[in-house]
């Protein structure tokens, strides 16, 4: 009764009065019927196989779909490679350097990767090779009162004849030039006449011609007149009677001979954007020491120094041989590629307008961009190559 109080000992009597439960079985009977009894069998986990068949259409979906991609990939490649036109080199070289070598054996991808990232160095002058089955048409190009020499590559078979003479070559091709498309003032062709007699280049002035309008033009006119026609002997500037022609802030014109005075090689930029190599005229030091240290500084705001701030040098000159020795040990790697090559060739091209050998000493690399250093270095025989294209 809910209402009744129990104390301890008539809850003791009470538990005294149930029965007492016994079980005469022996233990062994007892478990093997427990191990006899059977286990309840699991229930089948019917989801399983829906969802290993939406992994597996999920799986060859993703890989129809990169096989078509790729497929798309190189088809877009093919057409790209097939579509492409050819390209203007700057030397023969530049196919050879522009592949990567193969790397060392045990070349981590980081490294081959670090060493893509390089810039490659190409070279930008004309070298005695660039002339098998060529011809070399250099002009002096005009821009802002400065004269760069610009080395056109022409193909043999586009000229009339197998070996055509330098005014032959410039009445051929020059009018072609698209000089302000290349970053230049049009200057080109020359008014007046061209003649050439063996190695004897003669300009006819005509009436009215602008190449002396003041002292500027006039030395613009004869620093291009000479450019263009550096390998010939002499060079002379006549009236149309063919009398030596007489200018205004210079007074008569005498012959005169092309590549007589030496120059130093400095960079210049034209309105393009484009850096090219160019002799720094009214500038010329007396001989090729003179001319390789002066390089190290830019002579006027227009003309930059194509050598590092942080690279210093020396010129030791053994007769009429220059060696050029850097101050500190010099790694051309740790330099940018463009502006390694620029140093190097600005010091062969100033070299060469002396007449005179040049070695480079004091480098981490005893080769470099095709360059042995370990002999006298390879003179360009003309700057700034452009190849014309084939028709």
């Amino acid at each position: 009764m809910p209402n009744d109080k129990w104390n301890d000992e008539e809850i003791e009597n009470l538990l005294r009065d149930f029965p007492k439960i016994q079980d005469g079985r022996q233990k062994a009977e007892v478990y093997n019927k427990l191990a006899q009894k059977e286990k309840m069998p699991r229930q089948p986990k019917r989801w399983l196989p829906l969802l290993v068949a939406i992994v597996a259409f999920l799986s060859i979906s993703v890989l129809v779909a990169s096989l078509l991609q790729q497929g798309g990939t190189d088809s877009s490649s093919e057409t790209e490679n097939s579509d492409s036109g050819p390209t203007m080199s700057t030397d023969e070289a530049q196919t050879e350097q522009a592949e990567p070598p193969e790397g060392p054996e045990g070349e981590s991808e980081e490294d081959a990767n670090l060493a893509a990232e390089q810039p490659v160095a190409l070279r930008t002058a004309v070298y005695e090779r660039d002339v098998e089955q060529s011809h070399i048409l250099r002009v002096g190009l005009a821009y802002n009162g400065y004269v760069v020499p610009i080395s056109f590559v022409i193909p043999e078979q586009l000229t009339d004849t197998a070996e055509p003479d330098a005014v032959e070559l410039y009445e051929t091709f020059a009018i072609q030039i698209d000089e302000s498309a290349l970053g230049f003032d049009e200057y080109h062709p020359y008014a007046g006449e061209l003649e050439q007699n063996d190695s004897v280049i003669s300009h006819f002035l005509p009436d009215g011609h602008s190449y002396d309008q003041g002292s500027a033009s006039t030395l613009l006119y004869l620093s291009s007149l000479e450019e263009t026609f550096m390998n010939q002997q002499e060079i002379r500037v006549l009236d149309e009677g063919g009398e030596a022609a007489q200018l205004s802030h210079i007074g008569i014109v005498e012959p005169f001979v092309p590549r007589e005075q030496g120059q130093s090689f400095y960079l210049l930029a034209t309105s393009t954007g484009d850096w090219h190599l160019a002799p720094a005229y009214g500038m010329s030091p007396e001989n090729v020491e003179e001319a390789l240290m002066a390089l190290q500084q830019s002579p006027n705001d227009d003309y930059h120094s194509p050598v590092p701030e942080e690279i210093n040098y020396r010129v030791e000159m053994d007769g009429e041989n220059a060696t050029l020795v850097f101050e500190e040990l010099l790694d051309l790697e740790t330099l940018d590629g463009v502006e390694a090559m620029q140093m190097i060739e600005s010091m062969a091209l100033t070299a060469q307008s002396y007449d005179t050998s040049l070695r480079i000493s004091n480098t981490v690399q005893a080769e470099w961009a095709g360059f042995d250093f370990s002999k006298e270095l390879e003179l360009p025989v003309s700057p700034n190559r452009i190849d014309w294209p084939e028709k």
